[in-house]
C-alpha cells in the first residue's frame, strides 16, 4: 500500500457522500493476477423479477489468514481511518464489458440509513455510476444518467460510500460495448444498524455487517 493515502471526499448530498483514494495499492496487476488465479471463484443466483436469475459476475469471498496481504494492508487502513470494523471480505469479478450490474444499492445490510461500502479495485478501468434514487421507474434509458456522476475507479483505487449512500444513491458497474479486459472489485461493508430497516424480501438474507471497533 502507499504510504500516505489521499483522500478526495465528494459530498452528494446532506447525508451522502463518498470517499476517493486513487493508488492506494502499489503494484496493482500484480494483485489483480494473483486473485484471478488463487481465489475460489463461484457464480450463484439472483432472485430478481419473481425467478431466480443467474448472476452475470463471478464471485469470491476470503477471510482470516487466507486474505491476499494486499488486502489485509487496505483492511487495516480502512478501520482505523473510520474507527469500524468491516465485514469480511468479498470479490466481484467482471470478466469482460458484457457483463456488468445496472443501478441498485446494497440492501443485504438491510440497514441503510448509515453504512460504508468500500470498494478497491484490480484490472481493467470500468464506468461506476452513481445516481440520486428518485423512487421512481425509469422508462427511458437515457432518464437513469441524466443525473449521474462517473467515478471511474483505476486498478489500485479505492471507493467508499457513505452515509446515507445505500438509502439516497444507485450505484451501477455499465456494460462497455468495447473490449475490456478483467476488472476485479474488493468490498467491505459495514452498517450501524439504525434508521427504518429494508422490509423487500431480496434484503432478508441473514448477513451481519456491523462490528464497532472495541
Amino acid at each position: 500500500m502507499v504510504g500516505d493515502p489521499v483522500v478526495e471526499r465528494v459530498a452528494l448530498d446532506e447525508r451522502s457522500w463518498v470517499d476517493v483514494v486513487r493508488g492506494i495499492v502499489a503494484e496493482p496487476e500484480a494483485v489483480h493476477a494473483d486473485l484471478a488465479r488463487t481465489a475460489s471463484w463461484r457464480t450463484g443466483r439472483t432472485y430478481r423479477y419473481e425467478r431466480w436469475v443467474q448472476d452475470v459476475r463471478r464471485t469470491a469471498s476470503q477471510s482470516g489468514p487466507r486474505r491476499h496481504p494486499a488486502l489485509v494492508e487496505v483492511a487495516t487502513w480502512l478501520e482505523r481511518r473510520y474507527r469500524v470494523r468491516f465485514s469480511g471480505i468479498t470479490l466481484s469479478e467482471y470478466r469482460h464489458g458484457g457483463e456488468g450490474l445496472g443501478f441498485h444499492r446494497d440492501r443485504g445490510m438491510i440497514w441503510v440509513d448509515d453504512t460504508l461500502v468500500a470498494l478497491l479495485t484490480f484490472g481493467a478501468q470500468r464506468p461506476f455510476l452513481m445516481r440520486p434514487d428518485t423512487g421512481r421507474p425509469v422508462i427511458d434509458p437515457d432518464d437513469a444518467l441524466r443525473d449521474a456522476i462517473d467515478l471511474s475507479p483505476a486498478s489500485g483505487d479505492l471507493i467508499v460510500m457513505g452515509g446515507r449512500c445505500q438509502r439516497s444513491w444507485l450505484h451501477a458497474v455499465p456494460q462497455v460495448p468495447t473490449p475490456v479486459a478483467s476488472r476485479i472489485s474488493a468490498q467491505w461493508r459495514w452498517t450501524l444498524r439504525r434508521g427504518e430497516p429494508e422490509t423487500d424480501p431480496t434484503s432478508r438474507d441473514p448477513r451481519y455487517f456491523s462490528r464497532p471497533t472495541r
